[in-house]
């Protein structure tokens, strides 16, 4: 145990000297006359929500009871699957905070026509970081929340199978977002969009220190994401109890399993991409250079990753809705085998069709062609995964009042529509017109808002289990109202402009958009409120809450067979599977 404890303090000691390190020394580029433009009004809400991060910080250790400088080093040292998870909870938490605020930011920006509420240098490093930490540092990291909690527990795991590499790659995804948002401090973050296109990101034309800090945080990031998908892969493969065959496993586990898997193939094309990308800025290469045709090459390697990356961040949601619905609908999920299958076919559809970003860039005729029809059959797969989902409900009896089903069935829906109108885009002639619009704003959201919502089902139904109290009810409708109404009601207005562009941050008044962006904008704000909700919610409960016992919802899986929340070894008696 202590020369456990050892490395783990030797290891986080390593990381806090890099994190105090790394953005001095890559933020040499900046303007060391500018730290924070404090003329700025949207400068407020920045600093306002590092101020509710504190608090948050605050809060929650004040409602855990006896929370000393033991518990400190606990929490600090820790390697246990549980704790991790916790802790990649916690911190998924807070970048959603902070990708929330910028959302915000843009949204004030745009609420009425030629607004001075940001410049536009700053309203683009809003977007940029506010794509960028909500889908690497907020998405992504929760599925590895509840992977780290939960998938032991479902396969009868003791721990993960490398406990200490666990730790390690939570602390070097800690610093990578850290250092990727460092950049609002030393003379302005990353202002390129977060897709980071060239000739953009050169030192020609961004020379400040943002787009180098981006770079170091996602290097830091995906060695933390290629230490994590080893994890999952060896624990789920090697370390299930022995009765439970591989086709045995729950749905969620298998999530995981596929998404581990498309990490570990598009991951590793992302950071050869990153490193060029670092090597241009600082060292003067030339990987990305327009005149040998540059820009093109960063696009294929960028959405290699990128495309996929959509499916990385909504197989674990649809994991977790997975679970949810045979639990409350109490009837064994319809299609399983079919489920399972379709997913793997997903999986390898979705590192084919990378190109159909690329449709306005002149690529071949021939594999834009081979492109449309593979963006059109990867919709096949999920449309059976739909089917067989609500195929679970014919002649059952669904508790609609329980709250992890509501928001299930909620996200079914927000997913419908951003399925459906993501198909269009498989057309050429559709996507040349729609591409670069707002439309394309709408779909996105769609997509990834099905994957939150699903995700705040799982945080519903795992509630309990991680912490031993229930959410309040309450409260927690309230949560769910306001964040369907409010996702509806912000990203429906924008389908139909599909003729503003993106990433403009100022329009006149009779361009005709002021009525759309100021519904998407109260839309927005909707939305904002109800995740203040659930936070006090989630913060309250944790002392406060009712009691859940170790099976509040009558599940099936091996992590309501133990207390709640489990003991460090997580069973006294390893279970046994019974098929």
């Amino acid at each position: 145990m202590a020369g456990r404890r050892f490395h783990s303090i030797g290891t986080l000691l390593v990381v806090l000297i890099l994190t105090a390190l790394v953005p001095s020394i890559v933020a040499g580029q900046a303007d060391s006359d500018s730290f924070i433009n404090t003329d700025e009004p949207a400068w407020l809400i920045i600093v306002g929500a590092l101020v509710a991060i504190v608090l948050i910080i605050v809060i929650a250790l004040w409602r855990m009871e006896g929370f000393g400088k033991a518990e400190l080093a606990h929490w600090l040292t820790t390697t246990n699957h549980k704790d991790v998870g916790l802790l990649y909870l916690w911190a998924s938490i807070i970048f959603g905070v902070i990708g929330m605020a910028l959302s915000i930011l843009i949204r004030l920006q745009l609420i009425v026509p030629d607004n001075e509420f940001m410049t536009g240098g700053l309203f683009n490093e809003a977007v940029t970081m506010h794509g960028a930490v909500m889908v690497l540092f907020t998405v992504s990291p929760m599925a590895f929340a509840f992977a780290n909690y939960i998938v032991p527990l479902q396969i009868g795991a003791r721990d993960m199978a490398f406990p200490r590499l666990n730790a390690l790659s939570f602390w070097t995804f800690v610093l990578g977002g850290l250092t990727a948002a460092s950049g609002f401090f030393f003379g302005g973050a990353a202002d390129v969009g977060w897709t980071f296109y060239s000739p953009l990101t050169s030192i020609d034309y961004t020379p400040g220190a943002g787009v180098s800090l981006a770079g170091a945080g996602l290097v830091l990031l995906i060695l933390s994401v290629t230490g994590s998908t080893i994890n999952f892969l060896v624990t789920i493969l090697r370390h299930r109890i022995p009765s439970m065959e591989i086709m045995h496993m729950p749905m969620y586990t298998w999530s995981i399993l596929f998404t581990v898997i498309l990490m570990l193939i598009i991951f590793p094309a992302l950071l050869g991409a990153v490193l060029m990308l670092v090597g241009d800025r600082v060292f003067g290469t030339l990987f990305f250079d327009p005149a040998i045709d540059g820009t093109t090459w960063w696009l294929h390697i960028f959405w290699f990753f990128g495309h996929p990356e959509v499916y990385v961040v909504l197989m674990p949601g649809l994991g977790m809705a997975l679970e949810v619905v045979p639990t409350f609908v109490q009837r064994h999920l319809y299609g399983r085998k079919i489920i399972i299958w379709s997913l793997m076919v997903a999986l390898v559809l979705s590192v084919l069709v990378w190109a159909h970003h690329m449709f306005v860039t002149g690529i071949n005729p021939t594999f834009r062609k081979i492109e449309t029809i593979g963006t059109e059959l990867i919709s096949v797969p999920f449309g059976i995964v739909y089917l067989c989902l609500l195929g679970t409900f014919h002649k059952s009896k669904p508790d609609f009042t329980k709250l992890p089903l509501a928001f299930v069935m909620g996200a079914i829906g927000i997913f419908l529509i951003g399925g459906i109108t993501g198909v269009f885009l498989s057309s050429v002639a559709m996507d040349v017109q729609l591409r670069g619009t707002y439309y394309i704003v709408a779909h996105f959201h769609y997509t990834l808002g099905s994957v939150a919502v699903m995700t705040l089902a799982g945080i519903y139904y795992w509630y309990p289990k991680m912490f031993g109290r229930m959410l309040d009810r309450g409260l927690g409708w309230w949560h769910f109202w306001l964040t369907f109404l409010g996702i509806n009601l912000t990203f429906i207005p924008l389908f139909g402009m599909w003729d503003m562009p993106r990433r403009i941050y100022s329009y006149q008044a009779n361009e005709g958009w002021a009525t759309e962006n100021l519904f998407a904008t109260f839309g927005s704000l909707v939305v904002f409120v109800g995740q203040l909700i659930f936070l006090w919610n989630f913060i309250r409960s944790m002392k406060h809450g009712e009691l859940a016992g170790d099976d509040p919802w009558g599940g099936s899986t091996f992590e309501w067979s133990t207390s709640s929340p489990p003991p460090e070894h997580n069973f006294d008696e390893l279970p046994e599977l019974i098929s």
